[in-house]
């Protein structure tokens, strides 16, 4: 027991190197800021427009990509798709370095189109795999640490990359901030390659994406709609937020507008375990008060930095805001596409059981299929239908990282548009507007939360 024990925290220690990876590649673009501007010699304008355009190419293939994700798993099989999203990253990276070197910017846009196409899916088989491998107990405390370590990507995109560009260059920072980033990806991808040998491929139980869409309740769709709104600012912000805390605060000073942009990421990967185990504790399980109260927070932030308050007190404001919003989103998400599970295989495989009452399902009673190394019987495996069990996890976190993905493409574009017509006054009514939309919406969540 011990040792199964040790290679679930293994299995998670990994999902969460990759992650890591993956999210310092993304935000990479971001804090390079008024440096990659002069390196390609554009205007402030031009690279308003330029650097949205980037996460957006980046976003785009991923407003589709992830909703097909648990078809790809089911009918080639897990490994075949980490490889091949993986080596997307890996090429995709490697050409957006080479373009910028050589100030290409449409070869920078062709690399993060191939970033896009395989970094979000390795996430949905990053949240699969934990969800799998914890679903027994301590689900909340590893999607929080996953979450933690993947936000500490862009925490050190956010603080180091500025530092090092002042000593290197916008070139040589770019390639050490690809192949450091890659190395550990592809070493935490590697050992979940070798590790969790999860077969996927039946060729007569490949789920029916529509039909499955049927069994989603109402709760999902709702949260689907906070996924839009909540990531919607979230995601964003770092786009302009380290040019918009140099002007208003720092008197210009790109490395301390830096530092000040990674507080929020840094206080959420601290705050992110905690609130994990907060959420493991029956009495802290009020997922739509939560995300309200986040939602709150974000407003009551944005409010004070629309006026001029701050910086730091608002950006420590929105780290606890992000910490919150991330933990208790995807936990919900998680619970809700379990207890879809549970309602499945009791309907199923348990008619003589029932339907259990969606209060009184628990973690611990989801039968899922596991990983070949648990020595389970093959009748073991088949006790749900394909569509029912891993596969549908797969698709419900592929719907919400497309939705992610399309808030992520749609929002740098309008924020380009309002920093352009408005300025920075502008953006902040905006992420407020977010933040009132996400607080309505969780507290509609609230009148049909019954899990």
């Amino acid at each position: 027991m011990g040792a199964l024990i040790d290679r679930h925290w293994r299995v998670l220690m990994a999902v969460c190197t990759l992650m890591w990876g993956i999210y310092f590649i993304y935000d990479l673009p971001a804090p390079l800021s008024v440096s990659l501007q002069e390196h390609l010699l554009l205007s402030s304008s031009q690279y308003t427009y330029f650097v949205s355009a980037l996460y957006t190419a980046y976003a785009a293939p991923n407003t589709i990509l992830p909703f097909f994700s648990g078809f790809a798993v089911q009918r080639v099989g897990k490994r075949t798709v980490l490889l091949a999203t993986l080596t997307s990253v890996i090429v995709g990276q490697l050409i957006f370095a080479v373009a910028t070197q050589l100030r290409l910017q449409s070869g920078m846009m062709i690399g993060r189109v191939l970033i896009g196409l395989g970094g979000e899916i390795i996430g949905v088989l990053g949240s699969e795999i934990t969800t799998r491998w914890f679903k027994d107990k301590e689900l909340s405390l590893a999607l929080s640490m996953v979450l933690c370590i993947s936000r500490l990507g862009s925490v050190g995109a956010s603080v180091f990359v500025p530092r090092m560009v002042e000593s290197f260059g916008v070139v040589c920072v770019v390639w050490i901030g690809s192949i450091v980033p890659l190395g550990v990806a592809v070493t935490g991808a590697f050992y979940l390659l070798a590790v969790d040998t999860t077969t996927s491929h039946h060729e007569s139980e490949n789920i029916d994406s529509i039909k499955s869409l049927r069994r989603f309740p109402a709760i999902f769709w709702q949260l689907a709609l906070i996924c839009i709104l909540g990531y919607g600012g979230i995601n964003t912000f770092t786009i302009s937020a380290q040019r918009f805390l140099a002007a208003w605060f720092y008197d210009g000073d790109q490395r301390k507008a830096g530092f000040a942009t990674g507080i929020p990421y840094f206080l959420s990967g601290i705050l992110t375990p905690v609130f994990g185990l907060l959420l493991n504790l029956p009495w802290f399980r009020s997922y739509p008060g939560a995300l309200g109260a986040t939602n709150i927070l974000m407003m009551a932030a944005h409010l004070l930095l629309l006026y001029r308050i701050g910086p730091i007190g608002p950006m420590c404001m929105l780290g606890i805001a992000f910490a919150s919003y991330g933990v208790v989103f995807w936990a919900g998400l998680a619970r809700c596409l379990l207890s879809i599970v549970e309602s499945c295989s009791s309907k199923t495989n348990m008619p003589e059981a029932g339907c259990r009452a969606s209060d009184e399902l628990e973690y611990g009673t989801i039968q899922l299929p596991t990983q070949l190394s648990d020595d389970r019987s093959d009748a073991d495996g088949d006790n749900l239908p394909g569509e029912t069990g891993e596969g549908i996890i797969t698709l419900g976190y592929g719907i919400m990282t497309s939705l992610n993905s399309l808030s992520t493409a749609v929002v740098p574009i309008l924020l380009a548009k309002i920093e352009n017509a408005v300025g920075f006054t502008g953006l902040q009514v905006f992420f407020l507007i977010l933040s009132l939309l996400g607080l309505f919406a969780s507290v509609g969540l609230s009148w049909s939360w019954r899990i």
